[in-house]
This record gives structure tokens, sequence and C-alpha cells, in this order.
């Protein structure tokens, strides 16, 4: 299994009112995640773009993150592929490699016109199994 690492900044509006790096805003370092490894795994195709979504998603917090300068580290991976979806893995590291949460998520290929599901593009369904199978 690959590994692929991100770093993430803080930002001050990911606070809530204790302090704390608020809860949802682990949603969004996974999507940054997320979108990068997208992109690395799509960089050589023809046509990068095709429709997915987001059908399910599990966080569990390990730690409380606050402000800092340093970046936190993202790491995600590809757990599973399937004909039509694929499962991620990630961990959110703080800057000093302690885990803060680990999530699963699930995506599949989507057709905006039909609203339905529909297989993973064969270049990038290729390129999700060499990702789980790599090292």
């Amino acid at each position: 299994m690959r590994i692929f690492r991100v770093n993430v900044e803080r930002h001050f509006s990911d606070l809530d009112m204790l302090q704390h790096i608020n809860n949802v805003v682990y949603n969004d370092y996974l999507q940054e995640a997320r979108i990068r490894l997208m992109a690395e795994l799509r960089s050589d195709f023809e046509d990068p773009y095709f429709p997915q979504v987001l059908v399910r998603q599990e966080i569990n917090y390990r730690k409380t993150l606050v402000l800092r300068p340093e970046p936190l580290i993202v790491e995600v991976w590809v757990t599973s592929v399937g004909r039509t979806s694929y499962a991620l893995g990630f961990r959110i590291l703080d800057d000093d490699g302690t885990l803060a949460a680990d999530a699963t998520s699930v995506m599949v290929c989507f057709d905006p016109a039909t609203q339905g599901s529909v297989p993973i593009p064969a270049d990038y369904r290729l390129a999700l199994v060499e990702a789980m199978e790599g090292d």
C-alpha cells in the first residue's frame, strides 16, 4: 500500500469557541488530502476529470488539535477498489507525529445526467489499484 502524505495548514478560522480545531474542519483536511491524491493519480491522464461523490465518511477523533504555525500531516491511502467505488484510509497527524484522527471514506463515480453510479474509468481504476498494491 502506497501512503501519500500531505501537509495541511491550520487557520485561525478553524477554531471553535474552546480554541480547539473544530471537529467539522477535520472533514476539510480529509478533503484536501483526497483532492491532492486524486490530482497526483490522474496527472498523466488525457482527460483527468470525471465526476465522483463522497458517499460515506467516518472519523475517529483521537486528540484535540490547537492552532499552531506548523502544518498538520494527513496521510491517505487506497484501501479497496470496486467496480463503481473505492475506499480511502486516512490519518491526521499533529506536527509532532501524534495521531489526532483516523478516518475512512468511500467515493463513487457518478453520472450527473442519470444521477447514478458509473464504473470507475479504466485508467483511474488502474492507478487506484497500483496505489493500493504499491509500496
